[in-house]
């Protein structure tokens, strides 16, 4: 048989896998329960093997999605992480889930954007490891770090998060079939993307379909059918060039091969809302018979490599400039502490209380910047890191 050919007479060849970003945001989504019982009853309809959804960030939802399609996907398991409990992270399987592993990114943002939310979430890559009956198939499920905006000063981070999701598959799934789906909040064209498919050596299930970008975007954000926005003209969101592709479904051509890749999950039937501010990604792949071995070192390309090495180095300048500012108001922090503590004991007079109060305002201001600086200089670190294994990799890079 050729490296191509499949099963193509088993009744069970055949794997269909869905990603979808739930928008599952408490406070902030809005319907979260009545799309989930919208999304349960097309989950229990539908011919899909294995789901992996985004923005499932508290217990009562995931419980929610989970009895809700038990009986058609019995095994399913919600990831745990973070400061709030959950990355958002649900994987739902008719097949058994054997094995489960979760690693948070190392750099995720930062915790004084508590407004943002994805420090306080741990946001990460979970893999579930699901025996289908003609392969072992690992299921990588994740969200990197929002963009919150054109130019934002989390494209760094967003580097770091894809090129530690490239090693951590490339490392752990060498001779399994591999999928991984999510939200990457990376467009197709973006270094962070292709260091990623260069580095994981997955392949882009709807390219690998539709290669020609201006005849099928595959757009999966900000579009009309996601009828979320606060906006009088849906159309506008095309118009305005806001619409985007972020979400994915990756894959291992190896042992699987793609045959059906497209863009789901618009508007609710019978509704005026869609399941989600998303819309989600399925694919259809065919297992692979005789899947061919994995490459021994997988590598970014020259061109890649410098782009990365370029980006992190103004992540690093952005850091030091961060840190120098932090301990500069640590100082003057503390010099005011002193400065109070002094006039409160120099004075002894009855508005001493209110001294006590100011001393103690300061004193915990200063010890929040001090803490941030010390966050400041474990991210210097861990962009260096990062930095100096590219630049290893880069070497070697063709």
């Amino acid at each position: 048989m050729s490296k191509a050919e499949d099963y193509q007479d088993h009744p069970k060849a055949q794997i269909k896998v869905l990603s979808l970003n739930m928008w599952g945001v408490p406070g902030v989504s809005k319907k979260i329960k009545e799309r989930s019982h919208h999304l349960c009853n097309r989950l229990l309809s539908s011919d899909y093997d294995i789901v992996g959804l985004q923005e499932v960030f508290v217990s009562w939802h995931a419980t929610l999605i989970q009895e809700g399609v038990g009986g058609v996907f019995e095994h399913s398991h919600w990831f745990r992480s973070g400061v709030l409990g959950s990355p958002g992270l649900l994987v739902l399987s008719r097949y058994p889930i054997v094995d489960v592993a979760f690693q948070p990114y190392p750099l995720n943002g930062y915790p004084q954007c508590f407004y943002h939310g994805d420090w306080w979430a741990g946001k990460g890559v979970g893999m579930c490891r699901i025996q289908h009956p003609l392969t072992t198939v690992d299921f990588y499920n994740t969200h990197l770090h929002a963009g919150y905006g054109p130019g934002s000063e989390y494209s760094e981070y967003k580097l770091c998060q894809a090129y530690f999701l490239a090693k951590y598959v490339a490392l752990s799934s060498r001779d399994h079939g591999v999928v991984a789906v999510g939200d990457f909040n990376l467009l197709e064209d973006q270094v962070a993307t292709s260091l990623f498919r260069e580095m994981s050596g997955l392949s882009d299930s709807f390219r690998a379909l539709y290669p020609d970008a201006a005849s099928a975007p595959g757009l999966t954000s900000d579009i009309p059918e996601c009828n979320w926005k606060n906006v009088s003209d849906t159309a506008a969101l095309c118009s305005d060039g806001s619409s985007k592709r972020i979400d994915y479904v990756f894959y291992n051509a190896n042992t699987l091969r793609c045959v059906e890749c497209s863009v789901t999950m618009g508007q609710v039937p019978g509704e005026q809302y869609s399941y989600s501010d998303h819309m989600g990604v399925e694919s259809v792949f065919r297992v692979t018979e005789h899947p061919q071995p994995a490459p021994n070192i997988l590598t970014p390309s020259k061109l890649t490599a410098e782009a990365v090495l370029e980006t992190l180095d103004e992540g690093l300048q952005d850091s030091y400039r961060d840190t120098r500012q932090k301990l500069i108001l640590w100082v003057v922090c503390t010099l005011l502490w002193c400065v109070v503590i002094a006039v409160s004991l120099l004075e002894m007079i009855p508005a001493v209380v209110s001294g006590v109060v100011a001393s103690f305002l300061t004193m915990v201001s200063t010890g929040i910047f001090l803490y941030l600086a010390i966050f400041s200089q474990f991210e210097i670190a861990k962009f260096k890191e990062i930095k100096n294994e590219l630049t290893i990799l880069s070497k070697v890079a063709v």
